[in-house]
């Protein structure tokens, strides 16, 4: 089978790398790491990244508008673009797979073809593949900001299938996200798997887990069927 591994989210934990990224930013520029501001800064950053996936802004603009934008609701006057770029170098460099994720990759790696499909920044995605030793896994990583395009419009997933020539009824679409990767995944008429360790469902995807072990159970089953 081909898997289409989203990153973040979903092999990833982008939410813990974020969170010594983000303190880190904080810490220099002497802004509380209160539960307040962080919220404020989540909330900026949420909206632009909705925008981004509509297709309505770059990325590029993403990584220093969510800084002017959060020092602006606390009347702070700093550099947005240094604190974007702060921000980015820190997550290049820190790192960390959710818990099971190696294993998990372990299992798959020989059997089936993995690729890597992200809307991240390009410079934090190849950090974190490489600090974790994880390019190894995979035969390709996609990038939105290398191809032009982004999850979940029908043209990255062209770009993936054309380019490495897969076969649609042997591939699957495995992401956190309903509305980049499940989406993307019906937008392109593939097949997807929905993960959420919450327990989430989503409607959208064919199949819906919450472990990797579930993960696996769902892999293997769709293996045999094609």
């Amino acid at each position: 089978m081909n898997l289409l591994f989203d990153a973040d989210g979903t092999l990833y934990d982008f939410k813990a790398t974020e969170n010594i990224s983000l303190g880190k930013v904080f810490e220099h520029y002497g802004i509380d790491y209160s539960s307040e501001n962080i919220d404020i800064y989540h909330e900026k950053n949420s909206h632009l990244w909705d925008l981004y996936e509509k297709g309505m802004i770059s990325q590029d603009m993403i990584s220093w508008k969510r800084f002017e934008d959060f020092f602006s609701a606390l009347g702070l006057g700093y550099d947005a673009k240094e604190a974007g770029e702060l921000y980015t170098d820190y997550l290049a460099s820190n790192g960390i797979m959710i818990d099971g994720a190696i294993e998990l990759l372990e299992k798959l790696y020989g059997r089936h073809n993995l690729y890597i499909i992200t809307n991240g920044i390009a410079k934090t995605q190849h950090g974190r593949i490489d600090g974790t030793g994880t390019g190894k896994y995979f035969k390709r990583l996609f990038i939105s900001t290398e191809m032009g395009t982004q999850k979940p419009e029908k043209a990255f997933f062209d770009i993936v299938m054309g380019e490495e020539n897969l076969d649609r009824k042997r591939t699957i679409v495995i992401g956190d996200s309903e509305k980049s990767d499940i989406k993307g995944a019906l937008n392109a008429g593939l097949k997807s798997i929905f993960i959420s360790f919450k327990g989430d469902e989503s409607p959208l995807a064919d199949y819906s887990v919450s472990s990797y072990d579930e993960l696996l159970e769902y892999i293997d089953k769709l293996d045999l069927e094609y």
